[in-house]
């Protein structure tokens, strides 16, 4: 009865909602605009509350974001956006305002553009989705996996080269990123980097090597010049696509920690850093069926070499699909990974409903998850083959 009332609730507040940014155009080639995103959610965990036998009751802001973007003529643009992610999330409202995209691009032609600040790590299509426009009630988070430290929420600083060639059919991004950098791989127990026996921090990166990361993409039906691909665009004509990615971020992983004597608290071996690599394929689709009726659905595999037995080297799949009549949408979605490491698979079967008000505009979704993460099962003292059931509602508003 909670979730029927607060999807009532959400369906009031939200159908008198405008769905665009407010764009003010200052002449033939320029103009600059604003939005905001809100993403209120109530999630619902099994196990979660401070008892560890009954239900959790979660009400927090998923996301919180302004965006700031324009352009200066025909080949100078820009764009901005903050975030302050699950805000009042588990009761905490210290969340971090900040700024996660910032990034201008120069324009030569459509085939040859220049990006510059901080940016969306151009690995899966999935990955570079915008977040206002995902069909999913949220990303598969579980299934990219970069190094830690080694991003800002899936950003990384840097120069991209991108294009659209052949008819806009053929897409390509090629990045060059600030990577790992002294990132603290292992710590004491003051929480202070670890020197090793050979006096040197337990630290990524320590020669400063870029990362590097590119995307190719080719649209076999229709084209997608969108800089944040979208999960559903509520298409007339249909869309089909297949890209490759690749991540390759050097010195990022710890592949054997230092060994710290318990007496003296001193190191007394060295330790190993190795690099991370990333390979993921995937396949998008939308397909329109007359006006009413969509069929959306989207893939990838991923693979990932960070060392062996490491709980992050492994491969998986990422699944969705959905069906769109005029404005409801069953969703369902499917994670898997299988790790090069004992008792570290992730396994997650998902199903929804969307309610689509104003399109990306103002939307209502609801999912009940199934979830099996082994290393967070076996940090909660859980059976690790344990389905964790977890129930989300969330609306949107975005103007």
């Amino acid at each position: 009865m909670r979730l029927v009332r607060l999807a009532a609730m959400a369906a009031v507040l939200l159908t008198a909602v405008p769905a665009f940014a407010y764009k003010w155009q200052l002449t033939d080639d320029s103009y600059i605009g604003v939005g905001a995103l809100i993403q209120a959610q109530a999630q619902f965990t099994e196990d979660a509350a401070p008892s560890k036998t009954d239900w959790s009751n979660d009400f927090y802001l998923r996301r919180a974001r302004i965006l700031v973007f324009g352009a200066f003529n025909k080949h100078v643009s820009f764009f901005l956006e903050t975030d302050t992610p699950n805000f009042g999330k588990d009761g905490k409202w210290d969340a971090q305002f900040f700024i996660q995209d910032a990034f201008g691009t120069f324009r030569v032609i459509d085939e040859f553009q220049v990006d510059a600040g901080m940016i969306l790590l151009p690995f899966t299509r999935h990955n570079m989705m915008g977040a206002v426009a995902l069909n999913a009630i949220d990303y598969h988070g579980s299934m990219i996996k970069f190094p830690d430290g080694s991003t800002q929420f899936w950003r990384d600083a840097g120069v991209q080269l991108r294009g659209y060639v052949f008819g806009q059919k053929l897409q390509y991004r090629l990045g060059v990123f600030a990577g790992s950098q002294n990132v603290a791989l292992q710590k004491d127990a003051a929480g202070k980097v670890v020197v090793d026996v050979n006096g040197k921090n337990v630290a990524s990166n320590p020669h400063d090597y870029p990362r590097v990361t590119g995307h190719v993409r080719y649209n076999i039906l229709g084209t997608e010049t969108d800089f944040f691909p979208k999960g559903i665009y509520f298409a007339t004509a249909p869309i089909l696509s297949v890209g490759a990615g690749v991540d390759f971020v050097p010195d990022s992983m710890l592949r054997s920690a230092a060994t710290i004597d318990a007496t003296t608290g001193k190191a007394t071996t060295g330790h190993d850093i190795g690099n991370h690599l990333g390979i993921a394929g995937d396949v998008f689709a939308d397909i329109p069926i007359g006006e009413d009726h969509e069929v959306v659905a989207q893939a990838a595999f991923v693979y990932y070499d960070d060392g062996d037995k490491m709980a992050s080297t492994g491969y998986g799949i990422l699944a969705e699909a959905g069906y769109r009549w005029r404005f409801i949408e069953p969703v369902v979605g499917f994670d898997w990974f299988k790790s090069d490491a004992q008792n570290c698979d992730y396994t997650a079967v998902r199903g929804g409903v969307n309610w689509w008000i104003i399109k990306h505009g103002a939307s209502v979704k609801a999912e009940f998850a199934a979830v099996k993460d082994q290393v967070a099962n076996a940090k909660a003292g859980a059976d690790l083959d344990k389905f964790v059931k977890q129930a989300t509602l969330q609306g949107q508003i975005f103007f």
